[in-house]
């Protein structure tokens, strides 16, 4: 089923004027929103979240309200680079394009997508080696500041990179 933008008519004695209304979403209504993901974007071996790997996840919703999204990318022993951390479920599902891009260039990939703004950036560990990627999505609508909200990912990233000491730590049961 389509989803419908709910808009506002604007009545002047002259005219109507149409102004969609770009309502801001909750957590759950975001991950409500999500596409369904095939079964050939999934390992179907690897199905359960990387402990460490989610705490952090947990911690940066709890400390950034204004994330809806989060997810860490990263290469479990024996897998393939995949999301092994979220709080939308998808645990096991392959890196695509954008998502290895990112990984092996270093170079965010930001995009405006709907009512969303979404920063994936490069994941480091401690000693600023490249383990995979994190993605961060937030509420946006035309005019919000998005280099605002390019700094709150960053730092997002930032606050987990200083906790981890190498990709195999995320796999660890949580401190």
């Amino acid at each position: 089923m389509k989803k419908l933008l709910p808009i506002l008519c604007v009545f002047t004695f002259a005219s109507a004027t149409i102004v969609p209304i770009i309502a801001q979403q909750t957590r759950e209504q975001a991950i409500a929103g999500m596409r369904k993901v095939e079964a050939k974007e999934m390992d179907p071996t690897y199905t359960t979240p990387a402990p460490f790997a989610q705490q952090l996840v947990n911690e940066a919703l709890d400390k950034h309200p204004e994330i809806l999204l989060i997810a860490i990318h990263a290469q479990p022993p024996g897998h393939k680079n995949l999301i092994v951390a979220s709080n939308f479920g998808r645990i096991g599902k392959i890196g695509d394009d954008d998502d290895m891009r990112c990984i092996h260039t270093g170079k965010p990939n930001l995009e405006v997508n709907g009512p969303h703004f979404e920063d994936e950036l490069v994941l480091l560990d401690r000693s600023g080696k490249t383990i995979g990627a994190l993605g961060v999505v937030f509420n946006y609508k035309p005019g919000d500041d998005k280099e605002a909200l390019e700094k709150v990912a960053i730092a997002t990233r930032d606050e987990m990179q200083r906790r981890i000491a190498s990709n195999a730590e995320l796999f660890n049961s949580t401190r």
